[in-house]
């Protein structure tokens, strides 16, 4: 059954998580080009009106990977590592930000600050699917499991698809479109658990049902009355 620390820390990556993805969406509402148009990281680039607002928000989503990994770490011990690390990638994109445009080989020249900031987000991101399907394979709780196969069976052939969108066709809408939809399905993932960790553990959950868990209640009476 999850500890109160638990619950507390998956109810923090819910309101992270939800503050997090509200500021950048904020942030991005300003840029010149419309809101599906360009990477998500140009909202961080120093020529951005709210550069300091998409950065803020970037690092709080960060947060919320670290929050949902310790919520998950006696349930799935190997994911808060996962979670916890692809949060300090995270804030290291938020810490170094992109040109304009935030260019990317092989189309376009970048300098220093694009490749770790693109490495960095990369990682984070790739890190969090990667927590997600360790989830939906190993999780000791169902319904864990089945919201992560659920969310898994989206977002791994979308992250697949902008991987090749990026090496062939490079920045267009393509690529724009698809980065926002991609990243979409894993956020919702990191809001969906923790709410549903939040929640008190049913006993038929924590006792086990069926013949098996009345065989060991039987023992257990057995053993008392003896």
């Amino acid at each position: 059954m999850p500890s109160d620390r638990s619950r507390w820390a998956a109810g923090l990556a819910v309101a992270a998580a939800v503050a997090g993805i509200a500021a950048v969406m904020y942030a991005l509402g300003v840029l010149p080009e419309p809101w599906t148009r360009g990477y998500i990281s140009e909202g961080g680039v120093a020529s951005s009106p709210r550069d300091g607002v998409y950065r803020a928000g970037i690092l709080t989503l960060a947060g919320s990977l670290a929050l949902l990994g310790l919520a998950l770490r006696r349930l799935v011990p190997f994911v808060y590592a996962m979670l916890v690390t692809a949060s300090v990638f995270g804030a290291g994109s938020a810490a170094v930000s992109c040109t304009p445009g935030c260019p990317l080989p092989p189309y376009e020249p970048s300098t220093p600050a694009d490749l770790v900031h693109a490495g960095a987000s990369v990682v984070a991101v790739g890190l969090a699917v990667l927590a997600m399907a360790v989830v939906a394979l190993i999780s000791l709780r169902p319904v864990l499991r089945a919201v992560a196969r659920a969310f898994a069976a989206v977002t791994l052939p979308l992250a697949l698809l902008l991987v090749v969108g990026l090496l062939a066709i490079g920045r267009g809408p393509f690529t724009s479109v698809l980065e926002r939809v991609a990243l979409a399905p894993l956020v919702v993932w990191v809001v969906v658990t923790g709410v549903l960790l939040c929640r008190p553990v049913p006993r038929q959950v924590v006792g086990g049902s069926g013949t098996a868990a009345r065989a060991r209640r039987d023992f257990a009476d057995r053993s008392t009355a003896g």
